[in-house]
């Protein structure tokens, strides 16, 4: 009895020594958990009493696993359920019974062909169609003066033939008495004799003064010249820019006024390199607008810039919208989506892939609740797919109702049923860990940064990281007024990087570094016009500073130094960014969602 006592003494002590730690520190945790389960075995209560044929396991916690039944978790305290085909050296597949796949949340979806497509969303800015412009100019030669304005201001609307102003001119006069004195003289002569024809050239004379037909059959008519010649609108539109005043001379050509018409308009938009291939002439695109909620408006891709501006390194296009109601106005800024149309592709949910460094995973479930993991080469990344593909509306379907797609290549085979939920809580179970360590990239591709670029050149790297950061934390916190400075200092210590890989003779990494110095330095010229403008700006800068870490070793270089989110309500062209701890802080949407976002668990453009 007493040898039983000290044993059941030391537990308690554990016991409750362990309920504090729990309390304070996870690494104690885990060490009062070894404690226990030596305790356990000491005093006759360890796993290994139960049945050695059949094992249990814990879904919360995978790691605990015991051979005892109705043994409880340590952990979490939930009872363990037993583990279908026990403990194996060299698993090829997990097995779980029916109540384990529901404990663990598991949830599958067919390997199958969809229809998928991938859609940009970006910013549109609005202006006037410059096929809409019309010029009103003076056509009498010499000096006339302005003697009546009817428009006098900008933004008035005219209707075609509306009187805009009137102007004097003795050489209108002139041409007046001409044309009538050679009405009174040559009106009975013959067709086609010498007479008709200098009376079709007054005639001629007038009408390049500016007369229409029916101001010289009215001037035939009365018998009296006019000393003011009316100036009308040859279009409806309205004033866009106003050159004259009343009392004003003007010679001839100059140009009065211009009129646009605004019920037809151009949107612009910016798309990144790669994303060209996704745009086409006639690509239909849908535009929103921030104060009409709700109302989309449509229209079609015209014109693809033939140069990719060396500042942004985007390409510019334009897409004609109709604009009837008058409702969007020129200047704009505006919400531009266009999607482009791929046939039907294998596919396999973007929520299955499990990636580790630059290789890919998803997990395929088998019969009888048996789970393997295949390896797994992917096409084109990140396409959509409609919920319901089948819709009979035959709409383009912009909305929520989508899932996220990566084209599959190899490596599961059409009809298969892989894991899109509890991927990950499988992957954490431990007799999957001989089957992944085959799959992933031994311990010696795991290099350092100062390896790869060179200590001194990752040390300007890091610099440049650095001003990133500051620039994020700035824009988190709302703090515009500090945005100008960050964007110098981030531009100041790219210039480092430039330098100092050039030097190192790192070629491809001297000439990308001078891309995004560019960059920064053409956003950092002028200072934001507002907190759109700026996160628009940073949006552009995260997106090339990834792009250059990413083809310099960023992805596995930097590691758990480096995470990246993204923010799907930023809708500022690009929505991901960079941090250097794995808590968020949204850049995009500053102190009114700071913690808005996910993070994402590829490193990547």
């Amino acid at each position: 009895m007493r040898k039983l006592i000290i044993p059941i003494v030391v537990a308690s002590l554990i016991l409750v020594g362990g309920g504090l730690s729990l309390l304070f520190s996870p690494i104690a945790r885990q060490g009062v958990h070894s404690a226990w389960h030596a305790t356990m075995t000491w005093i006759g209560l360890s796993a290994s009493s139960g049945d050695p044929t059949k094992v249990y396991w814990c879904p919360m916690d995978p790691q605990i696993k015991s051979t005892k039944e109705n043994a409880i978790c340590p952990i979490c305290t939930m009872t363990l359920v037993e583990l279908e085909g026990g403990i194996v050296d060299a698993p090829e597949h997990l097995t779980l019974t029916a109540q384990q796949i529901q404990q663990a949340g598991v949830v599958t979806a067919p390997v199958i062909q969809r229809a998928l497509f991938r859609e940009i969303d970006t910013t549109g800015r609005v202006d006037y169609d410059e096929r809409q412009l019309t010029k009103i100019t003076s056509w009498v030669p010499g000096k006339s003066r302005i003697d009546k304005l009817y428009v006098n201001y900008k933004g008035v609307k005219v209707k075609k033939g509306q009187s805009l102003a009137e102007i004097y001119s003795p050489t209108l006069i002139v041409a007046q008495r001409e044309y009538l004195t050679a009405l009174d003289i040559l009106s009975d002569a013959a067709e086609g004799s010498l007479d008709a024809e200098l009376l079709k050239s007054a005639h001629k004379k007038l009408t390049n003064l500016g007369l229409s037909d029916a101001q010289i059959d009215e001037l035939a008519r009365t018998k009296q010249p006019n000393d003011r010649l009316p100036i009308l609108a040859a279009s409806s539109g309205v004033v866009h820019r106003l050159n004259v005043q009343e009392g004003q001379y003007v010679s001839e050509g100059e140009v009065l006024m211009e009129l646009v018409e605004l019920s037809k308009l151009w949107v612009f938009a910016d798309l990144f390199e790669e994303e060209i291939p996704l745009a086409r002439l006639g690509l239909p695109v849908q535009i929103t607008a921030g104060h009409l909620p709700g109302e989309v408006f449509h229209g079609q891709i015209r014109f693809i810039d033939h140069m990719v501006k060396p500042g942004t390194r985007t390409v510019p296009i334009r897409m004609d919208v109709e604009n009837t109601d008058h409702k969007l106005k020129a200047g704009m800024f505006t919400r531009v989506v266009l999607r482009h149309n791929w046939p039907k592709t294998l596919s396999i949910p973007a929520s299955a892939v499990l990636w580790s460094g630059q290789r890919a995973m998803a997990i395929v479930r088998g019969g009888k609740g048996t789970f393997r993991p295949h390896e797994v080469q992917i096409g084109r990344k990140w396409l959509y797919a409609e919920a319901n593909q089948d819709s009979p509306t035959g709409t383009l379907g912009f909305g929520n109702d989508r899932v996220r797609y990566h084209e599959l290549l190899a490596g599961v085979d059409p009809g298969a049923d892989v894991v899109t939920s509890g991927a990950f809580l499988l992957n954490a179970e431990s007799q999957f860990q001989s089957v992944l360590k085959k799959m992933l990239p031994p311990a010696s591709e795991q290099v350092a940064l100062e390896k790869v670029v060179g200590p001194d050149v990752a040390k300007k790297m890091r610099g440049v990281l650095e001003a990133y950061f500051r620039l994020s934390e700035t824009l988190a916190d709302d703090n515009l007024k500090d945005v100008p400075p960050r964007l110098l200092s981030l531009s100041e210590t790219s210039s480092a990087l430039i330098k100092i890989a050039s030097e190192a003779k790192k070629d491809k990494l001297s000439e990308e570094a001078k891309l995004f110095h560019a960059l920064v330095v053409s956003l950092s010229s002028s200072p934001p016009k507002d907190a759109v403008d700026a996160r628009r700006r940073f949006g552009l800068i995260s997106r090339e500073l990834t792009m250059l870490l990413t083809r310099n070793g960023g992805r596995t270089l930097f590691g758990k130094e480096l995470y990246q989110f993204e923010c799907g309500m930023a809708k500022v062209g690009y929505e991901r960014w960079l941090g250097s701890s794995p808590e968020k802080r949204n850049p995009y949407m500053g102190k009114k969602m700071l913690k808005c976002g996910k993070r994402l668990d590829v490193f990547e453009p």
